[in-house]
C-alpha cells in the first residue's frame, strides 16, 4: 500500500469512526470551535440549528388540463371548509353536415356520466354528497390559463342535481373487440347526473349544431359542477376526484327516438382538445381553528414556534429559515458529510390521511429573475430517492437531504437561507398537514430540526 493510500485509509477511519462515537450540539456560527481530539480530520453531528418556520397562503394556483379535478365538501377541524368545484367543456365524436337525429326526434333523457380518477374518498366515506350542475354562460378556451380561483359565468336554471355517498361499486359494460364479437367487461359505475330536458330539446331540435363542434359550443358551452352554500356541512364531509379526460368514461349522452327506430343515443365527449378547470373555495379560511387564523390570516409568523400548516387544493405552504446559518470566512476548512430536515405530523385528533410527499425549493436568480426552484439535491445527481420528501407512516415524520444546500450555504453561494416546503400534486389532492413547529411546548422530540454531520479540515497542521 503506498503512502497515498495509507493517508486516506487512516482518514477514513477517523471520519467513520468519530461519526459513530461523537456527537455535539452548538450554534453553526461556532462550527468547529470544539473539535473532537487532536486529529486532522473530525466528524461532528450537530442537530441544534436555529430554525424559523411559520406558514402561508398559496394565492396562485393553476388548475387547467389536469389529470384530475377533486369536487366536494369538507369541514376541517384545523383547516376549515373547503368547496371542490369543476368547470369542463364537452365536444363532438362526430360531425354532420345533414340531420343527424333522423324523422320527428323524442327526447327520452340526457344524462352525464364522470369517471371517478380515485376510488376512495378523503374524509368521511359515509357522507352524503350533493352535486349540483349548471351550463355555462361564457366561452371556456382551451389554451386560456385559468386557475384555483378562476369563475365562469354561468346560467340561473339548474342543469342537474344529485345526491350521493360514493361506493365504487362495478357494472357491466359492453364492447367490440378486434374480432367483432362484443366482449363483456366491467368498470367502476361513474358519477351519473341526469340533466334537464331543456337541454336536451335545444340539442336535438336544432340539426345545424352538428357541422363543428365550434357551432356546437356556440349552443352548449359545457358544464360547471358545484356544492351549492345550503349543502355546506358544519363538521364531516368528503371530497373525490373525477377525470375529464377519459372520452370513453366521461361523457354526455342524450337518448332519443324517431318515427322509425324506439332507441337512439347520441353522445358528446371529452379529449385533449377540451377544456376543463377547478375551482377551490377555502372561505378566506374563516371556519378554520383559532391559532390558524392567527398564524396565517393575521400574520402572526411566531406561532410558527409552535404549529406548521400545508394543504392541497391551491391551500397552504410553509417557509423555513436558518437565520444564523450563512457563509463563514474559513468555508474551505468544513465539508458538509450530510444535512437532514425532519417535519413531523403532529395531528392526533383526526384520521385523515397526511400529505404523501412533500417537497422542498429555494429561491434562485436566473436571467435577472428570483424564483422558487427544486433544491439541487433533489436534482439528477441526488434524485427523488435520496433526496426524500415522502411520508414515513412508522416515524409520523418526512425527511429531506439537503447536504449540497448547505454546502452552498456556507460557501455562500446560495441566494438565501431560505426554503420552501409544499405539497406534490396540491392542484388534485386534498390532503393536510399539521406539523410541529420549530420549538413546540408540547411536542418533545417532534419539532422541526436540521441534523449536520460535516467534517473538521484542521489546515494547521
Amino acid at each position: 500500500m503506498n503512502k497515498m493510500n495509507k493517508i486516506f485509509s487512516g482518514s477514513l477511519m477517523i471520519i467513520l469512526m468519530a461519526a459513530l462515537l461523537f456527537s455535539c450540539k452548538k450554534d453553526i456560527s461556532k462550527i468547529g470551535v470544539d473539535v473532537v481530539g487532536e486529529n486532522s480530520l473530525d466528524v461532528i453531528i450537530m442537530d441544534t440549528i436555529t430554525i424559523r418556520a411559520h406558514s402561508v397562503l398559496i394565492d396562485t394556483l393553476r388548475t387547467d388540463e389536469l389529470s384530475s379535478h377533486v369536487v366536494g365538501v369538507m369541514m376541517d377541524p384545523v383547516f376549515g371548509l373547503v368547496n371542490g368545484s369543476v368547470y369542463a367543456q364537452f365536444s363532438l365524436t362526430e360531425a354532420f353536415e345533414n340531420n343527424p337525429f333522423g324523422n320527428l326526434p323524442q327526447l327520452d333523457s340526457i344524462m352525464m356520466y364522470v369517471k371517478y380518477a380515485k376510488e376512495e374518498v378523503y374524509g368521511d366515506t359515509a357522507y352524503m354528497q350533493n352535486f349540483t350542475v349548471y351550463e355555462l354562460g361564457e366561452n371556456m378556451l382551451i389554451d386560456t390559463a385559468y386557475y384555483s380561483f378562476s369563475h365562469l359565468r354561468t346560467k340561473s336554471e339548474i342543469l342537474g342535481e344529485l345526491s350521493i355517498v360514493p361506493r365504487f361499486d362495478t357494472i357491466d359494460y359492453y364492447e367490440e373487440n378486434s374480432d367483432g364479437v362484443m366482449d363483456t367487461l366491467q368498470k367502476t359505475r361513474p358519477l351519473t347526473i341526469r340533466l334537464s330536458d331543456d337541454l336536451g330539446n335545444r340539442l336535438l331540435g336544432d340539426t345545424t349544431l352538428y357541422s363543428s363542434n365550434e357551432k356546437f359550443r356556440e349552443e352548449f358551452k359545457g358544464i360547471y359542477l358545484t356544492t351549492l352554500e345550503q349543502h355546506l356541512p358544519s363538521t364531516g364531509g368528503g371530497l373525490v376526484n373525477l377525470t375529464f379526460d377519459d372520452e370513453k368514461e366521461t361523457y354526455i349522452e342524450m337518448f332519443y327516438h324517431n318515427d322509425e327506430e324506439d332507441s337512439l343515443s347520441m353522445t358528446f365527449g371529452v379529449n385533449i382538445a377540451t377544456a376543463h378547470f377547478s375551482n377551490y373555495n377555502h372561505y378566506d379560511y374563516q371556519h378554520a381553528d383559532a391559532d390558524f387564523i392567527r398564524q396565517l390570516i393575521d400574520g402572526d409568523t411566531t406561532l410558527g414556534e409552535q404549529r406548521i400548516y400545508m394543504q392541497g387544493l391551491a391551500g397552504v405552504r410553509t417557509m423555513i429559515e436558518f437565520p444564523y446559518l450563512s457563509k463563514i470566512d474559513d468555508y474551505y476548512n468544513y465539508v458538509i458529510n450530510e444535512a437532514k430536515l425532519f417535519v413531523y405530523n403532529v395531528d392526533q385528533e383526526t384520521r385523515l390521511d397526511p400529505i404523501n410527499q412533500l417537497t422542498l425549493s429555494q429561491q434562485v436568480m436566473i436571467n435577472e429573475e428570483l424564483d422558487y426552484y427544486l433544491v439541487k439535491d433533489a436534482g439528477p445527481t441526488g434524485g427523488m430517492n435520496y433526496f426524500g420528501g415522502n411520508y414515513q407512516h412508522n416515524d409520523e415524520r418526512y425527511y429531506f437531504r439537503i447536504t449540497q444546500y448547505i454546502q452552498e450555504l456556507i460557501e455562500g453561494e446560495a441566494y438565501d437561507n431560505r426554503l420552501r416546503i409544499e405539497m406534490i400534486g396540491g392542484q388534485v389532492n386534498p390532503n393536510r398537514l399539521l406539523g410541529g413547529g420549530w420549538n413546540p411546548a408540547d411536542l418533545e422530540g417532534k419539532q422541526l430540526k436540521l441534523q449536520i454531520i460535516y467534517t473538521k479540515i484542521d489546515d494547521d497542521e
